[in-house]
C-alpha cells in the first residue's frame, strides 16, 4: 500500500506531470476561448485541469521546501542557495496565479451589454442584492481624416438602485472601474427605426441588421439587411465612406418567408412593398457594445506574477555570474 502511495506521490509531484497539465490547459484554453469565450472557464474539464495542476504545484512546492531546508543546514555556496530559494518563490507564484484563476472562475463575472442612448441595463448585483445599472447618456464615434473610426466614446452613469454612484466616459483602453467591476468599450453597431403598416395597423420597431419584421394583417415580412452610410452602386454592399452622405437601408421582402426581392431605401420614404403593405425607415440609432467583467482573483494573480518573475531571476542568477567565474579561473591559471 505504501509503495502505491509513493508511486502516486512521485507521479503527481513530478515536473513532467506539471508540463503535461500545462500543455493540456493551454490547448483547452485556446479552443475554449475561441468557441465559448465567456463560459469555457466554468466547464468541469477546465476546472478539473486547474485543480490537478494546483495539486501538482503544491506537491512540487512541498518537495522544494524540503530541499531548501536541507540546504540551510549545510555549507553550500550562496549561488546554489539563491537558486533553490528562487525555484521555491517561482512555484509559490504559480500557485497564487492558479488561486486567482480559480477565484475568477468560481465567483467572477463576464458578459456584454448593448445600449442605445437613453437605455439602461442591469450589469450586476452587490453582496446585498442591490442592483447595479448602467445608463448610456451618449455615444460618439471619433474619426480620422480618412473617415475611419479612431475612437468610440460611451458617456455613462452608474446607479446602485436609484442612487447615482459614478459618471464616466468609457473608451478603448479606458474602462469604468467600480468596486472590482470593470466596464470596457468593446465595439458598436447600428439599429434602424422602422415603421411597418398593413390594413391600417402600424407597428414600430428598432431593428438590428438581419431582423425579420412581420407586416400587420399580411403574410409578408421585411428584413432589415444592412445600413450603408454612403451608398454607391459601384461599391456594391460596401459603403463609399463612413460619412452619411447618401444613407440607404438595404432590405429584402419575403412572402411566407420566401424571398421575393431586394431593395434600397433612404430614410423618411414610405415604400409600398405589397398591396396595402408599407414600410418606412425613419432613422438610425447607434448602440454601444460594452464588456462587463468582475475579476476578484486578479490581486492574487498579480501578486503571483510578481513572485514568479522574482523566482525566475533568482533561479537563473548563475547566468549573470558565469562571465565573472570564467575571468576568475583565467586569473588563477595565469
Amino acid at each position: 500500500m505504501s509503495q502505491i502511495f509513493n508511486n502516486m506521490f512521485k507521479t503527481f509531484s513530478s515536473m513532467k506531470t506539471g508540463v503535461i497539465l500545462l500543455a493540456l490547459l493551454a490547448v483547452f484554453s485556446a479552443v475554449g476561448s475561441s468557441l465559448l469565450p465567456d463560459r469555457f472557464y466554468h466547464l468541469m474539464l477546465f476546472n478539473t485541469l486547474i485543480g490537478m495542476l494546483f495539486l501538482n504545484l503544491g506537491l512540487c512546492t512541498f518537495n522544494r521546501c524540503l530541499r531548501v531546508r536541507k540546504l540551510l543546514g549545510k555549507q553550500t555556496d550562496i549561488i546554489r542557495q539563491f537558486r533553490q530559494w528562487g525555484l521555491l518563490i517561482l512555484h509559490s507564484g504559480l500557485i497564487l496565479i492558479l488561486i486567482g484563476g480559480m477565484i475568477n472562475s468560481w465567483t467572477g463575472h463576464s458578459g456584454t451589454v448593448k445600449l442605445i442612448e437613453g437605455e439602461r441595463a442591469l450589469i450586476n448585483r452587490d453582496k446585498d442584492g442591490e442592483e447595479l445599472n448602467l445608463f448610456l447618456e451618449a455615444f460618439e464615434i471619433e474619426l480620422y481624416e480618412n473617415n475611419m473610426p479612431s475612437q468610440y466614446l460611451s458617456r455613462v452613469s452608474l446607479y446602485k438602485g436609484d442612487r447615482l454612484e459614478q459618471q464616466a466616459t468609457i473608451s478603448v483602453n479606458h474602462p469604468l472601474k467600480y468596486e472590482g467591476i470593470k466596464v470596457y468599450q468593446q465595439s458598436y453597431g447600428s439599429m434602424v427605426d422602422v415603421t411597418v403598416e398593413g390594413q391600417g395597423q402600424i407597428d414600430s420597431y428598432v431593428a438590428h441588421e438581419g431582423q425579420l419584421l412581420e407586416i400587420p394583417g399580411s403574410r409578408g415580412q421585411v428584413k432589415v439587411f444592412k445600413y450603408i452610410p454612403d451608398f454607391d452602386p459601384a461599391y456594391g454592399m460596401e459603403s463609399k465612406s463612413m460619412q452619411p452622405n447618401n444613407p440607404r437601408v438595404i432590405y429584402s421582402v419575403y412572402h411566407d418567408k420566401v424571398l421575393m426581392g431586394v431593395g434600397s431605401a433612404p430614410f423618411g420614404e414610405r415604400i409600398e412593398i405589397d398591396s396595402g403593405a408599407y414600410v418606412e425607415f425613419n432613422g438610425l440609432k447607434s448602440y454601444s457594445v460594452l464588456k462587463v467583467k468582475e475579476d476578484p482573483g486578479l490581486p492574487y494573480a498579480g501578486a503571483g506574477g510578481i513572485l514568479f518573475m522574482l523566482g525566475v531571476v533568482l533561479a537563473e542568477i548563475k547566468i549573470f555570474t558565469r562571465p565573472r567565474e570564467i575571468n576568475d579561473r583565467k586569473t588563477v591559471e595565469d
